[in-house]
């Protein structure tokens, strides 16, 4: 029997349009999976507090003997940068020489550590923790050698570190949050024991420690594309591992701001 409706509408119209709905209908009711959530990078933004040679021009070397001597500018630089990556929403883990207590006006780092900046031992006189000598952990102990008479060198670091330690708590208020060596090696704390282990009763559970070797290019040139492709390379040496000791070693990643 023919409706009124059909009589409008061709048979083979009617079915196609059948067959589209029923589609449609199956369509909207089959589960379709949500595209995979694409992995974040986990980037860490660090500074060391500490003056460079070469800074603010080339020729100056004295800030070799006075690292934690800092400028009103780097310490402007410094508590702007925390302030800027705070209002984006992240943080910046500053490592802080000890002798940076020792400056009339620390203000500006306790308000690092208000906005929920971490700092970090940067330890007292930046020393090498590789020295050999006395006077290769500081130039400050060569010119002034009396300042470590009688020690050895496991002493001179325990000591630095120790006091940055208690420096930061003391005259700040703020608990130390990880380790950072002066200057980067290439191969870690790979096979210095000893080194893990002066930092592990220091009651550090991680050390950033590592910088890997890479290109830089000629001075005051625009890097060569074989530059960046080795900064690229280097990051897969800058990944975290655990030493046998059980401290946990987060490199440093290149490049820094000082090679760049």
């Amino acid at each position: 029997m023919k409706t009124p409706f059909m009589d409008r509408i061709p048979r083979r119209q009617f079915l196609a349009g059948s067959l589209a709905t029923t589609l449609a209908a199956s369509t909207a009711t089959t589960a379709v999976p949500a595209p995979a959530a694409r992995p974040k990078a986990q980037i860490a933004i660090t500074l060391d507090l500490e003056m460079s040679r070469h800074y603010p021009r080339r020729g100056i070397t004295e800030w070799d003997y006075q690292k934690g001597n800092l400028d009103a500018a780097t310490k402007k630089y410094a508590l702007e940068a925390g302030q800027l990556v705070k209002r984006q929403g992240g943080l910046l883990h500053y490592f802080c020489v000890g002798r940076v207590l020792e400056q009339p006006d620390i203000s500006w780092l306790q308000q690092l550590s208000q906005l929920g900046h971490p700092i970090g031992n940067h330890t007292y006189d930046h020393v090498n923790l590789k020295a050999t000598t006395p006077a290769m952990a500081q130039y400050r102990f060569k010119r002034s050698p009396w300042l470590v008479k009688g020690m050895t060198v496991p002493e001179i670091l325990r000591e630095n570190i120790r006091l940055t330690t208690i420096a930061l708590k003391e005259r700040a208020k703020i608990d130390v949050n990880g380790f950072r060596t002066p200057g980067g090696f290439r191969d870690a704390l790979d096979g210095r024991a000893d080194l893990q282990q002066l930092l592990l009763q220091q009651k550090f559970s991680w050390v950033s420690s590592k910088y890997p070797r890479h290109a830089y290019g000629e001075p005051k040139q625009e890097p060569a594309e074989e530059v960046y492709q080795s900064i690229v390379d280097a990051q897969q040496q800058a990944q975290p591992y655990r030493y046998p000791t059980g401290l946990i070693e987060i490199p440093m990643s290149p490049i820094s701001d000082v090679g760049a």
